[in-house]
């Protein structure tokens, strides 16, 4: 089907092209008259005008993009719900893509999202290469971390406390009398991950109990990891009595494992984690876990970017915003007291 052009609505309705676009744009004013033409002629023939070239020439497109390591996690969903529900009100629409904790995939995404010129980008890196994240920023792209951060780049960053967060989940199992710990962890490379081991590490220290080699795994933040390190932990018969998942998906694929293994939590292993489980309502015994409020991240990252894109187009400058979230224990009934 033939794409009805500006030229041709002009023609229908017996007036200038300049006046069409002054219709479309709402920038000049036009009779009453003249409008009630063009838009009739618009209707008549099914013109759809062309959005992007539209906001190219006012230099927005009305796009933020969000790239995130893995739309599945429930935290992930929470963070891009909550944001979009703030730019939204704005005007704005998120383009969401996702990584798989995979560098080649971040960077082309990134990559993708400049070339269609979004307004700002919210990004959770899974990379620790600040080259290319610099390179952006330094076009004049708005950008802002979430979730983790990356040295050497100087823009806006929202995250969690990982470190407090991390000492306080691990503070709980001790106090409880556990003392063989195993942390099943992220990659030490993302901010995320190396945060939690130290916060564990801390923990573990102030108390006086050793951390054994056997029981620091890397999960990757992956629940099929998770399953396969704690499965190979097991089999070599060296069984902690609670583990420290560092997020929600691995502590699904300890879960797996565990069952597999016929041992029950918080029976035979205690098991908490960071953020809850997906359908945390079904399960039993319920995890106890770091509530991470990834809406309450979202919402805040949204008021950021608004506010980085209303100075951009005053030309104002501003200084960069670090904001650290402080997350709560949620105890539940997975970790058996030992005293």
């Amino acid at each position: 089907m033939k794409k009805v052009t500006i030229k041709e609505v002009a023609e229908r309705a017996n007036v200038s092209i300049a006046t069409v676009s002054r219709v479309l744009n709402n920038n000049y004013p036009v009779s009453k008259e003249l409008k009630t033409k063009v838009l009739k002629a618009i209707e008549e023939l099914d013109f759809q005008p062309n959005g992007l070239a539209r906001c190219l020439k006012k230099n927005t497109t009305h796009m933020i993009g969000v790239v995130v390591p893995d739309i599945a996690n429930p935290f992930f969903m929470d963070v891009g719900k909550g944001l979009e529900g703030v730019v939204s009100k704005k005007g704005y629409v998120i383009i969401l893509c996702n990584t798989d904790e995979n560098v080649v995939k971040e960077y082309n995404s990134l990559k993708t999202l400049v070339e269609k010129r979004v307004d700002a980008i919210v990004l959770s890196t899974c990379n620790s290469n600040n080259q290319y994240i610099n390179d952006i920023v330094k076009k004049g792209v708005p950008l802002l971390l979430v979730d983790r951060r990356i040295k050497g780049v100087n823009t806006d960053v929202i995250v969690n406390d990982n470190y407090g967060s991390s000492y306080m989940l691990t503070k709980y199992l001790i106090q409880n009398g556990h003392k063989d710990i195993c942390i099943v962890n992220g990659s030490l490379s993302v901010s995320t991950g190396y945060e939690r081991f130290c916060g564990f590490k801390a923990a573990m220290e102030e108390f006086g109990i050793p951390i054994k080699d056997e029981f620091v795994l890397n999960g990757n933040f992956k629940a099929k990891i998770a399953y396969r390190e704690i499965k190979k932990l097991l089999k070599s018969n060296k069984r902690p009595t609670a583990i420290v998942a560092a997020n929600n998906l691995m502590a699904e694929g300890i879960m797996e494992a565990l069952q597999e293994e016929n041992l029950a939590v918080p029976d035979d292993i205690s098991l908490v984690c960071f953020e809850k489980i997906r359908n945390q309502r079904l399960v039993k015994p319920k995890l106890t876990y770091i509530n991470q409020n990834g809406f309450l991240m979202g919402e805040k990252a949204g008021e950021i970017v608004l506010e980085i894109l209303e100075n951009k187009s005053k030309d104002k400058t501003r200084k960069i915003k670090e904001v650290i979230l402080v997350s709560d224990l949620i105890v539940k009934e997975s970790v058996k007291c030992l005293k």
